[in-house]
C-alpha cells in the first residue's frame, strides 16, 4: 500500500490555507480545535507559507492506517437529544433528525462543541414554518436541521467556495431540493427579515456586523450566536444591547459559547 503524507498545523488565516491545501492534493482534512488542522495526501506537501501558518509538521503514514484513522474519527454524534449528525459510512440512527454530513474542507461535523451548541439552540427555538437564516454555513449542518424541521425560507451565506461546494454536497447526502435551501456568498446579498437568524463564526465578526444581523431579525425574532469562548461574552452581549438585542440564554460547552438574542420593539 502506497503511504499517506499527514500535514498537522497551527493556522493563522484558517480559510485561505483550507484554499492552499485544495490545490496541494489534500484527499482529507479534519479541524482538531478552532486552530489546528489535520490534512492528508498522496504525495507531499510542500511547505505552507508562513503567512498561513504558525508552525506545521509533516510526517508519513501507512495507507491503510490513514484510512482507518480518518474514519475514526470521524463518528456518530449525538447533539441534542433527538438530533444526529453522522459521516454517511456509519448506519442511520433512527433518530427523528438524522444529519449526514461528509467530513471534508467545510466546518461544521457536528464533533466541535460551537456547532452542537448552535443545533441544541435551533431545535430549541425554531418551528415550522418560520424563516431562517444561517450566516458561514460551512457544511450545511444547521441550515439541513431548519430544512428537517420545516422552516421555510431558509437562506445560507457563505463566502468560502469549497464551503459552497461541500453544502452542495451534504445537500445531496440528506436529500434536500435544491430549490428549497438558497445559498448566497456574501451576506450583503441577503434580503428579507427572519425568524431565526445563526451566526456560528467569531465574535469580531458579530461585532462588525450587529446592526445589519439586527435589521435581518424581525421583532420577537431569536439571534443564535456562536464561536467564541467565555472572554468575548460581555463585550459581544454590550454589542448586542446596543442593537435592542436583549440575551435570553447562554450555554457553554469547553469555554465555548452560545447566546441567543430577541429583537424586542424599540421604545
Amino acid at each position: 500500500m502506497p503511504g499517506w503524507f499527514k500535514l498537522t498545523a497551527r493556522v493563522r488565516e484558517k480559510e485561505a490555507f483550507l484554499l492552499w491545501l485544495a490545490e496541494n492534493g489534500t484527499r482529507g482534512v479534519w479541524e482538531v480545535d478552532d486552530r489546528t488542522l489535520v490534512a492528508y495526501a498522496l504525495s507531499p506537501f510542500p511547505p505552507p507559507p508562513e503567512s498561513l501558518v504558525e508552525s506545521f509538521t509533516q510526517e508519513e503514514e501507512a495507507g491503510e492506517d490513514w484510512e482507518r484513522k480518518w474514519r475514526e474519527g470521524f463518528t456518530t454524534v449525538w447533539a441534542a437529544g433527538d438530533v444526529t449528525v453522522r459521516p454517511p459510512w456509519e448506519k442511520a440512527t433512527g433518530a427523528p433528525f438524522d444529519l449526514v454530513i461528509y467530513p471534508a474542507f467545510a466546518f461544521g461535523t457536528g464533533h466541535h462543541p460551537t456547532t452542537v451548541l448552535c443545533l441544541r439552540m435551533i431545535r430549541k427555538y425554531l418551528r415550522e414554518g418560520m424563516a431562517f437564516l444561517d450566516v458561514g454555513t460551512g457544511s450545511g449542518v444547521l441550515a439541513f436541521l431548519a430544512w428537517k424541521m420545516r422552516a421555510r425560507p431558509i437562506v445560507a451565506v457563505d463566502c468560502d467556495p469549497l464551503a459552497c461546494a461541500e453544502f452542495e454536497r451534504n445537500a445531496a447526502l440528506n436529500g434536500i431540493p435544491r430549490e428549497d435551501v438558497t445559498l448566497v456568498d456574501d451576506f450583503a446579498l441577503v434580503r428579507g427579515t427572519f425568524d431565526c437568524v445563526v451566526v456560528n463564526i467569531s465574535a469580531s465578526f458579530c461585532h462588525r456586523h450587529f446592526r445589519d444581523l439586527s435589521g435581518r431579525l424581525r421583532e420577537g425574532g431569536h439571534l443564535i450566536l456562536s464561536g467564541f469562548t467565555e472572554k468575548d461574552l460581555i463585550p459581544l452581549l454590550e454589542g448586542a444591547h446596543s442593537q435592542h438585542l436583549r440575551d435570553v440564554e447562554i450555554a457553554e460547552d469547553s469555554s465555548w459559547v452560545v447566546v441567543v438574542l430577541r429583537r424586542f420593539p424599540v421604545v
